[in-house]
């Protein structure tokens, strides 16, 4: 049997049963990066997300897009990513992504029964600004499928680490308003420049 055929009918068979466990109303981020400076990034958002939402409000999954070829890891990938409310593709630019980023969103995309939420690509500019555009139009694509609200922010090579923020302490806030102070109200996708 193939992996992705695998891969449908474990989904199919135990989804409700092998569910993550969740905080209560808890933000849920699911992200996939492609190395250690695209992993920062996926950082800093999580950071951002955090001071927003508060500590205890913003449940993270990460995936290395590398790993991605092990069944398990895609399996729980794939799982994270159905129940995300956001999810976040954080790679450098090129023509073609890598081959197991394309099979995590075939496979996860045919079971996301249109949920609220956002797909927010980071997206360094390692190659020529076509690449760039190649990548960004692939995303929206899938985030139009899956309609989900599209976020895309450039960002450069040449990545500062961040000072370490605590979060505010803030009363709970919603997913809905923690979506809205993190990507603005109105527009289902816009840019972000950084």
């Amino acid at each position: 049997m193939k992996p992705i055929e695998l891969l449908k009918r474990t989904l199919l068979l135990d989804e409700a049963v092998c569910a993550p466990v969740e905080l209560e109303g808890a933000l849920k981020v699911a992200v996939v990066y492609q190395d250690g400076v695209t992993h920062d990034w996926g950082m800093q958002f999580c950071s951002r997300a955090t001071r927003v939402a508060g500590e205890q409000s913003v449940q993270s999954a990460w995936y290395d897009a590398s790993s991605l070829s092990e069944p398990e890891s895609l399996l729980d990938a794939v799982r994270a990513t159905i129940a995300a409310d956001v999810i976040v593709v954080s790679v450098h630019a090129a023509y073609e992504l890598p081959l197991d980023l394309y099979v995590w969103v075939d496979a996860w995309l045919p079971h996301r029964c249109s949920r609220t939420g956002a797909l927010t690509a980071l997206i360094g500019a390692t190659e020529p600004l076509n690449a760039q555009i190649r990548t960004a139009e692939y995303l929206q694509a899938v985030a139009r499928m899956a309609q989900l609200d599209f976020v895309q922010e450039h960002k450069h090579l040449i990545v500062s680490p961040s000072p370490s923020c605590k979060p505010l302490a803030e009363p709970a806030r919603t997913k809905a308003q923690t979506r809205a102070e993190l990507y603005g109200r109105g527009s289902n996708a816009f840019t972000i420049g950084l």
